[in-house]
């Protein structure tokens, strides 16, 4: 009720619908501001329409969904790829640009919108896990688990033995105190040392509760500290403010920069190379050849191509190229996009809401409380023996001597150090894995680490760099490419070309410095280099054949080599074209790069039926060892083939004003992401230790076998025990396609799964030593 009627100014409040319509005939309160108090139906429809075009807006939403889906579905499903601009432009009221660059003309959401959709959808951040108050987790450490509960008890027992002592104590009559003169060891000495245990004893609960408190802190603040860290370390990754385009509310373009956070599904962003996307989108416009780094989602180490083309309903989204995920890195090019989901909604969200869950017990945890059930047990059999032998003794004892006898033999049983050995332990081991570059955030996990027997692992930046490189050069012998290809490969653990012939090498690296897109410079006396991983990697390594990055320095200041015209890379060409010289002197020449099928019809190989043969097995054996393959290849330009003034011209073989063919093949780069330096030993020495090693990697199947071989995971050949085993062969390797109809509905396995299926399983988690190509929903049921 309203108290104070007369001092309340009354606001307008939305009532439900069941509230009785105002009387007409009834007059309107009236406040002390004197205005009438407004009529209940104006704010009901005030709020309905509010409430009616939020629901409009999630019912538009749901046009990107296949039919069936639910709003908490665990898998990451839309339609957005397969839709046309038009229907895009409709479901999210938003205009687009007529040539998707969106870069003239009023664009994107009308102010007023997006601030509705904000109101929708909110912010355009993940859910974070919920934290628990620090000082409640303190106390929670202090006084709760089955240990600590047990030396509570302790503790309860010790002061309750100090009230009966000092009841006991306090009910005798006190005798009064005389000097005595006791010899030592005698009788009366004895008797007096009796009397002085007898009395309470205050430091036993004190020491006690003070080492519980002790080792409770100990763990809280090694917890905390990884926990700050953490939090650093995701404040350091803080995005950027976004370019956008909306519309104000006189219709004119607003050009602006939106806080992540604040991004809505249908605004207009520009992204370029270098930039981490802020939130799942379709692409409008983009570059030729434009890049994305889809490892940290797929685990797919090489760069993925993206273009504008509407995807055919049968691809599924994380396979379609015209969109791009939040957390994810543009590499190279630019591009114009809609956005299409935010926050939870994100292929980023999905994993993360999938993976979340309540926290499992640790093996430490579960080994203390078996450990305390036996504790208990003995203790309680050792005390309930004392209390009988108490009662049978010739000796007669009071009532408060037999229990304090009984529960004195009770919790002798009890060890008070394990508490504090056990948390210092782990502490010291925390401070040693932190050496290593491992942060602990639970102490417990060191234990639990401990306890491992199978370990599945990551590939990419995990088992590998996680960053291209050049494995393999491979150049023609000195009598051409028809008598065969000599490969060149780093030396194993020196990470360097073995050059002895460095002739041979000359052209290759020459060609792949001069016709390269990435940069490098001197920083802080470290070589820096910029650019699509691709490149960069071809890069590094010609660099290095060439004499370091003086000699490269040198080379590219010559005028003869200076860079007169350039086709850029691009998805119909794959390939990338430069032309060096100087026109003054008739004497130019090109350089072309690209996939190894569209540089070598250029080439004058193209019609040598043996170089071929050779060029073509030299190619399957690098791909047989997952390399990725690109050719390069040159040729000089007459003063006849140069156009007037060196104005070179065109964008393909067939508008270019000068000759595209006739080029001499040059060589071949082999290009992977390399494991890391010591995983194969490790790997080894995990095996020794009885942990089973598995790799787990959105990759391709083909790349994981290579890598997996390569590192010991996989065996050249079978080993006694997998010869036995039937099946080896059929679930080394298993594909994401494999696992779509095996995994559970729910988030985890039930008693209820057809027989099958279990079998199926079991042989999978005996046999299977890589998965591939597999999402990271899948990665949580392996």
């Amino acid at each position: 009720g309203i108290h104070s009627f007369s001092r309340a100014r009354l606001l307008p409040v939305p009532l439900p619908s069941s509230f009785p319509a105002m009387d007409a005939s009834r007059q309107p309160l009236v406040g002390n501001s004197g205005g009438n108090f407004p009529r209940s139906e104006s704010m009901l429809t005030n709020s309905s329409a509010i409430l009616i075009e939020a629901e409009q807006i999630r019912q538009r939403y749901k046009r990107l969904h296949p039919k069936g889906a639910l709003d908490d579905e665990k898998d990451y499903k839309t339609l957005v790829h397969t839709l046309s601009w038009e229907r895009l432009s409709a479901i999210f009221k938003s205009k687009f640009g007529a040539d998707g660059r969106c870069r003239n003309g009023p664009c994107g959401l009308k102010e007023q919108q997006a601030a509705r959709y904000f109101e929708v959808y909110g912010k355009n951040q993940i859910t974070p896990p919920q934290k628990q108050n620090k000082w409640l987790k303190l106390l929670e450490q202090t006084f709760c688990g089955i240990f600590n509960i047990l030396l509570w008890g302790c503790v309860v027992a010790e002061v309750l033995l100090i009230v009966l002592s000092s009841s006991r104590s306090g009910a005798a009559p006190k005798k009064p105190k005389t000097l005595k003169l006791i010899a030592p060891g005698t009788a009366s000495q004895e008797a007096e040392e009796d009397e002085g245990e007898q009395e309470a004893d205050y430091v036993t609960p004190i020491i006690l509760s003070a080492v519980i408190v002790m080792a409770a802190m100990l763990q809280w603040h090694a917890e905390q500290q990884a926990e700050d860290q953490m939090a650093s370390l995701q404040k350091m990754q803080a995005a950027s403010k976004v370019p956008c385009v909306r519309v104000d509310n006189n219709g004119q373009r607003l050009d602006c920069e939106v806080d992540p956070v604040n991004l809505v599904p249908g605004d207009i962003i520009f992204l370029e190379a270098g930039n981490r996307i802020p939130a799942d989108v379709r692409i409008l416009y983009c570059s030729d050849g434009m890049e994305v780094d889809n490892s940290a989602l797929t685990g797919e180490s090489m760069p993925e191509p993206r273009h504008t083309k509407t995807e055919p309903i049968t691809c599924s989204p994380t396979e379609a190229r015209n969109l791009a995920f939040f957390g994810t890195t543009v590499l190279k090019g630019n591009a114009a996009c809609i956005v299409h989901a935010t926050g939870d909604s994100t292929f980023l969200g999905k994993i993360a809401q999938g993976i979340k869950s309540s926290r499992v017990k640790s093996t430490l945890e579960y080994q203390i409380e078996h450990f305390i059930h036996i504790i208990a047990v003995v203790a309680i059999i050792v005390g309930a023996l004392s209390l009988v032998a108490n009662l049978m003794s010739p000796i007669k004892r009071s009532a408060a001597e037999v229990l304090q006898n009984s529960a004195a033999a009770l919790f002798a049983q009890v060890p008070e150090g394990l508490l504090p050995t056990v948390t210092i332990s782990l502490m010291i081991a925390s401070e040693q894995m932190a050496k290593k570059y491992v942060l602990v955030r639970k102490i417990d996990a060191v234990e639990t680490l401990g306890c491992v027997s199978v370990f599945c692992s990551d590939k990419t930046g995990t088992l590998t760099k996680g960053e291209m490189t050049v494995q393999d050069l491979a150049v023609p012998l000195p009598g051409g490419p028809a008598e065969g290809l000599k490969v060149y490969n780093r030396e194993p653990g020196a990470n360097v070309f073995t050059i002895k012939e460095e002739n041979m090498l000359g052209d290759v690296a020459l060609c792949g410095i001069l016709n390269n897109a990435a940069n490098f410079r001197i920083e802080n006396g470290a070589e820096a280099f910029t650019g699509s991983p691709t490149e960069v990697a071809i890069l590094r390594a010609c660099v290095q054949v060439h004499g370091g990055p003086g000699a490269v320095r040198n080379t590219k200041s010559k005028l003869e080599n200076d860079n007169v015209f350039e086709i850029p890379f691009n998805s119909e060409n794959k390939w990338m074209l430069t032309i060096h010289g100087q026109p003054s002197r008739s004497h130019m020449f090109a350089v072309l790069k690209g996939a190894p099928d569209r540089v070598l019809k250029f080439c004058t190989v193209a019609k040598d039926g043996a170089a071929m043969a050779q060029i073509e097995t030299t190619m399957s054996d690098l791909m047989a060892q997952a390399r990725r393959v690109l050719c390069i290849a040159k040729r000089s330009l007459g003063p006849s083939e140069i156009p007037d003034g060196a104005k070179f011209e065109g964008t393909g073989p067939d508008d270019c004003n000068f000759p595209m063919k006739d080029f001499e093949f040059v060589g071949l780069y082999g290009i992977e992401d390399p494991p890391k330096e010591g995983v194969a030993e490790a790997v080894v020495k995990a095996q020794k230790a009885g942990v089973k090693v598995v790799m787990v990697t959105g990759d391709h199947p083909d790349t994981a076998r290579a890598i997996a071989g390569r590192i010991n995971i996989l065996k050249d050949s079978y080993d006694d025990e997998g010869e036995q085993l039937q099946g080896y062969a059929e679930f080394a390797v298993i594909t994401g396609a494999m696992l779509e109809s095996r995994v559970p509905k729910s988030d985890n396995f039930t008693d209820d799964e057809p027989d099958e299926l279990v079998q199926w399983w079991k042989k999978a988690t005996q046999h299977t030593r890589v998965f591939a190509r597999v999402s990271p929903i899948h990665k949580q049921v392996i």
